[in-house]
């Protein structure tokens, strides 16, 4: 046995990385575990799981280190009694909710797995350490209890909860289910604006108008959201073709809140309607300027910056929000979609490559990998 190689190691996977209560406690870190050199690793550091559990039993630290410790060396059955424990010191982890289901999964328990997930997707949405592999179309069921779930533990955070599971019903095309769900919600500025943007969405731009003119007038209402309101009837008059009734609202939007992006992106939109190109990347540009790490602004951006044949913004834009949002497969589809139509192909395979690693069964990646091999193919 190799004492300091088993410690390194130990203290340096996400399995085995020394927990931060630890550290505070001076009792833990790897020139603790090296210097006794007449023991091996994982025994070094079971001793100072056990020494942790004695000074802070209450803390679920010297749980987890103990619990990561029998785990690597293969007491599946101990590592799994010792997390419960911790989850019970620490019932708000989500790390520990998906160790356990990571377990579940090896032993067999895939619906517990699943549970636990989405115990853990509800405390903290988008957190996946340490990554668990789940079956084709569970992930989405795991964010969806995820955000029920996360609307009873957070009451607070209720309605920016439903918002979010509201949205993503829609997305997936259980439209009567996102309506029903924000009835008892109704009444409030952001549901409105959700439901005149759907009704947007599907065509029914009067329906719209008449959902943000209500917010928009309201002078009650925070100056963002009336802001916003009033952007977004800009977009349903535009949608009507009252072109100028439209430009008036979007420079009342202004007025309102000229530190908003949205009433630039309407301005720009109005401005691209009419062939004011220039106009049109002006307005986009500013909005850029106000929200530069708003990623729906960037995505806007890029739409109106490659329309007015500025292609170095809409690259640079796009560049900033795959960035900015790494794990939306859109973004990246969108950025590689871009570099291929401008013959940027290392670029483009650069890009794809990462977004492939991440999502490796998108079909729309997939099927712009292909374009790629076949575009390099044709001009070699």
């Amino acid at each position: 046995a190799n004492p300091a190689a088993d410690c390194r190691r130990l203290t340096t996977t996400w399995l085995l990385s020394v927990p931060p209560a630890g550290q505070w406690a001076g009792t833990v870190d790897a020139g603790t575990l090296l210097s006794d050199a007449g023991v091996c690793g994982q025994e070094a550091v079971s001793r100072v799981a056990g020494t942790l559990r004695r000074l802070l039993p209450v803390d679920a630290s010297g749980w987890i280190l103990g619990a990561r410790a029998a785990l690597v060396a293969g007491e599946i059955e101990r590592g799994s009694e010792l997390l419960k424990k911790a989850l019970e010191r620490d019932p708000t982890s989500p790390y520990l909710y998906r160790l356990m289901a990571l377990l579940d999964i090896r032993a067999g328990n895939y619906n517990r797995a699943l549970e636990l997930l989405a115990d853990a997707e509800g405390l903290a949405p988008g957190y996946h350490i340490p990554p668990v592999e789940v079956l084709p179309g569970d992930d989405l069921w795991i964010k969806l209890e995820g955000l029920k779930r996360r609307a009873k533990l957070y009451p607070r955070k209720r309605e920016d909860t439903l918002l979010r599971l509201a949205n993503t019903l829609w997305s997936m095309g259980r439209r009567d289910e996102a309506r029903k769900l924000l009835v008892p919600l109704e009444d409030r500025p952001t549901v409105i604006m959700t439901l005149a943007k759907w009704a947007l969405q599907e065509g029914k731009a009067d329906e719209a108008a008449r959902l943000a003119r209500t917010v928009a007038d309201r002078t009650v209402f925070p100056r963002r959201i009336r802001s916003q309101a009033y952007s977004l009837l800009a977009k349903a008059l535009e949608a009507q073709w009252k072109t100028d009734e439209a430009m008036e609202v979007a420079k009342k939007a202004l007025e309102v809140d000229p530190n908003s992006p949205d009433p630039y992106v309407a301005l720009a939109h109005l401005a691209r309607r009419r062939g004011d190109t220039k106009a049109a990347l002006r307005y986009i540009r500013s909005a850029w300027g106000v929200a530069p790490s708003n990623v729906r602004v960037l995505l806007e951006v890029a739409t109106i910056a490659e329309a007015a044949g500025a292609v170095s913004d809409a690259r640079l834009a796009l560049e900033r929000a795959e960035k900015l949002a790494p794990k939306d497969a859109n973004v990246g589809i969108r950025l590689a979609d871009l570099l291929i139509r401008h013959g940027e192909f290392m670029q483009a395979s650069m890009v794809l490559s990462r977004q492939l690693k991440r999502h490796p069964m998108s079909p729309r990646l997939i099927a712009l990998a292909t374009r790629l091999q076949q575009e390099t193919s044709v001009r070699r």
